[in-house]
């Protein structure tokens, strides 16, 4: 009879859903983020090239955004949002970190005007996924935007050249 118990508690615990991975940190180092957007507007091929010319890509043909970041061990903890350099007059409210979800609030009043969300799994301390939503304005034109967003850790030393936000 004790067999029988302990097979159908060992049974339970392999059917019963897990509790959330608690991921206290990521790796520091570099970071290789890459950032999806769904249904971007067309953009004609003459305006595209004149985009190229200038140094500017985009993500046409369900092509992602791939960036890379260097993240200090003291970022590394998560206990503020990870902000890259490029934000110009973004901020994040509503900041939370529990177990294995990274959540927040994203107010722009720069280049880019409105209000945006972000939503991440870590998967490891090496790896995450998520999404982000943003709608407003940029330079006039209405923004209604959602991006899926990745990231993988890369390696322990950042290339020299490598930008990291210092809040």
């Amino acid at each position: 009879m004790p067999n029988r118990i302990a097979k159908f508690c060992l049974c339970a615990l392999f059917l019963s859903p897990l509790p959330a991975l608690a991921i206290d940190q990521i790796k520091p180092g570099q970071w290789e983020t890459s950032v999806t957007i769904q249904d971007l507007p067309a953009i004609a091929p003459e305006q595209l090239e004149q985009l190229r010319q200038f140094g500017i890509e985009l993500p046409v043909g369900g092509n992602a955004i791939v960036t890379q970041q260097c993240i200090t061990p003291e970022q590394a903890k998560l206990k503020q949002p990870l902000l890259p350099q490029t934000e110009d007059g973004c901020s994040v409210r509503n900041y939370q970190h529990n177990g294995d979800k990274v959540t927040g609030d994203v107010s722009c009043n720069g280049a880019i005007k409105g209000n945006g969300r972000f939503d991440m799994t870590l998967l490891s301390d090496s790896a995450f996924q998520g999404s982000i939503s943003m709608q407003g304005t940029a330079q006039g034109l209405p923004v209604n935007q959602n991006s899926s967003i990745s990231g993988k850790w890369v390696k322990p030393a950042c290339d020299a050249d490598l930008p990291t936000y210092q809040p």
